[in-house]
């Protein structure tokens, strides 16, 4: 496609990024797989992948956003009680979560500066891809077993499932997928632990956005390629809307071990395709 990005790949694009970023089946193996049989691949690979990143990552803001504007309201309250802050916790359960959602980026922030070069050495492999999808599916469908908890998130939960996050910075390893299936598995409640992989996702996705954002600076693509770009993060963003919603009713219906199947069937077109 050369440095041209055409609206139609854009679209499709967009669509493949608010689908597969809030649906537990990994935004990043399926960009990837798609960006190869559309010939969107190099660095404008990449510059596409900040955009539509960006476009899921307003759409987060804005179906979250009265948890966000509580998160923020105890983050103040609690550098007021820095003294204090366990009992301050304790007394403000907004706050426990915002000290929650801050602890739990701090796995995936590590790997993320530490070890950058190195999964991006391996972030375009299409093999690597699919044995991710093969560990997401897997992951998945052993929720199924798994009784319907009911337990608050503590610290610990975060960490454990910030731990889970830094393993989704993989290819072919879902975020969603492998944050709410830690808090399916340490026995808190499905939507509960759905909500508070999306609210830990945005510091983490703004700083992956940021990152990538400079090396894009460094080598830019040419300019016919930003109008393809910008369609598709307002695509990936509209879409990205609706993806929510929907994937919280499913929770709520407990189908959320169905994807684990996708995962499978996906992979398995990927080692076909090799």
């Amino acid at each position: 496609m050369g440095s041209t990005l055409d609206i139609i790949s854009a679209i499709i694009l967009g669509v493949v990024q608010a689908l597969t970023e809030f649906f537990p089946v990994s935004s990043s193996a399926h960009l990837v797989l798609a960006g190869k049989l559309l010939g969107v691949e190099s660095k404008n690979g990449v510059a596409f992948e900040v955009a539509v990143h960006i476009g899921t990552l307003f759409a987060v803001l804005i179906v979250f956003r009265k948890d966000f504007v509580d998160l923020s309201h105890a983050t103040l309250r609690g550098l007021r009680r820095l003294g204090d802050l366990r009992a301050a916790m304790a007394e403000d359960p907004a706050l426990l979560q915002a000290v929650a959602v801050l602890v739990g980026c701090v796995p995936a922030g590590l790997i993320g500066v530490f070890f950058k070069d190195a999964i991006e050495s391996v972030f375009h492999s299409t093999l690597f891809v699919c044995w991710g999808l093969v560990v997401t599916g897997l992951a998945l469908t052993a929720t199924r077993f798994v009784p319907q908890g009911d337990r608050p998130i503590t610290l610990r939960d975060a960490l454990l499932i910030g731990c889970a996050q830094a393993v989704s910075i993989l290819p072919g390893v879902s975020r969603s997928g492998s944050t709410i299936c830690a808090g399916i598995f340490l026995g808190n409640d499905r939507l509960a632990a759905a909500r508070f992989s999306f609210l830990m996702s945005v510091p983490i996705v703004a700083g992956a956005v940021l990152l990538k954002t400079l090396d894009v600076i460094k080598d830019p693509p040419g300019e016919d390629f930003f109008i393809g770009a910008a369609i598709g993060a307002g695509v990936s963003f509209v879409v990205g809307l609706g993806v929510l919603a929907l994937l919280m009713r499913i929770l709520k219906l407990g189908r959320f071990a169905e994807f684990g199947w996708y995962c499978f069937a996906v992979a398995a077109w990927g080692f076909y395709a090799l």
